[in-house]
């Protein structure tokens, strides 16, 4: 993708709710609601008290009354807020149905997008370059997914599958002067945006993406990393019972019995595991670390790069950072910039290969 960008601003679209049966709606002014296809309006007033959208058989009902529609936009009169599931939200939003309910998506411009973004990645105590570290680096990446989302109804989710977005109440003065201040700065390699991903804690060493996902470029192979040491995540300890475990492996189909033991197949030169080998009375099975992960839990095993003993009733797990660990490590970026290193060296660092560019 070209760092080159026309004028006109460049809109994020995001799905603040997604595949949910209802949305809490409440609009603090005049509003309409307009069917997205044929443009008419099926609802206004001068304010919208707190009620269910709800996906029906035939559209939607919002409270008691029903909108025959497939899709719908919500749109505010004179700057009235509109609030979906107790958030407010700049930009438009724009309701649509799937087969799990409904999908609320906010269309909102690239840098205001930002400042409902970093707060939720990083404090707003963190040193200046740290942040600005942070915001050019979801500036890549939110662009590189606007590209990777043409055709589709939105281009990211607002949770930790993307970033975490979470509208006007998520904007600090801090975490929205790092936005101004690197505005139209983003990531290149070879003169191309790419997804400029990042994590917590990297515990030692970034993990290379093609390790996760179908992405081999130079600035995402990983790095060693002597920065995180003091992260309060750079390691951890959590103590599972086997019979939660052994639950929660069958619920993915794997019925392994009751788990003796593990065994790590593979490992990649940053520790974490890529492949494991689970033995139990009934069965034994390899899996890939990332979906071991994924199956125990990612609140509960915080990245791929851990032990794993039976003692007892229990699998006890000790690890090493947190998140998937590629490209920039958060607590690592906060601790170069303690050390003096700017926005651009910690990115260079963290993605090596890379340049920063201004995409206007």
């Amino acid at each position: 993708m070209s760092a080159a960008f026309p004028e006109a601003p460049v809109l994020v679209r995001v799905a603040v709710a997604k595949d949910v049966p209802s949305a809490k709606v409440f609009i603090a002014g005049s509003y309409k609601i307009i069917n997205a296809i044929t443009k008419e309006t099926l609802s206004e007033g001068r304010y919208l008290r707190s009620c269910l959208l709800t996906a029906t058989d035939t559209g939607f009902r919002l409270g008691e009354a029903g909108l025959n529609a497939n899709a719908l936009e919500i749109e505010s009169v004179g700057g009235a807020r509109i609030y979906i599931n107790d958030r407010i939200f700049r930009g438009e939003i724009r309701v649509l149905k799937s087969n799990k309910g409904l999908v609320a998506v906010n269309t909102v411009e690239l840098e205001e997008y930002l400042y409902g973004v970093v707060r939720n990645e990083v404090s707003t105590w963190w040193p200046m370059e740290a942040i600005k570290a942070q915001v050019i680096a979801a500036r890549t990446y939110v662009l590189y997914q606007i590209k990777e989302s043409r055709g589709k109804d939105y281009d990211v989710t607002a949770d930790v599958s993307s970033q975490v977005y979470g509208g006007i109440f998520s904007e600090k003065w801090r975490t929205n002067r790092a936005v101004d201040l690197t505005k139209g700065k983003v990531l290149v390699y070879n003169g191309a945006i790419f997804p400029a991903y990042f994590h917590a804690t990297c515990g030692g060493a970034t993990f290379s993406a093609a390790n996760l996902w179908n992405i081999d470029l130079p600035p995402l192979r990983g790095v060693k990393c002597g920065w995180c040491k003091k992260s309060p995540h750079y390691s951890w300890e959590k103590w599972v019972l086997l019979k939660d475990a052994r639950a929660r492996l069958e619920n993915a189909g794997y019925a392994v019995g009751d788990i003796e033991g593990f065994e790590v197949i593979k490992k990649d030169p940053s520790g974490r595991i890529l492949e494991i080998e689970v033995k139990g009375s009934q069965d034994t099975v390899d899996m890939l670390g990332k979906d071991f992960r994924l199956i125990i839990g990612a609140d509960i095993l915080r990245s791929t790069n851990f032990k794993a003993t039976v003692i007892g009733d229990y699998i006890v797990f000790e690890g090493a950072g947190w998140g998937h660990g590629v490209g920039m490590c958060q607590w690592g970026a906060y601790y170069m910039s303690r050390a003096g290193k700017k926005a651009d060296e910690i990115l260079s660092f963290y993605y090596p290969g890379s340049k920063v560019v201004d995409y206007k």
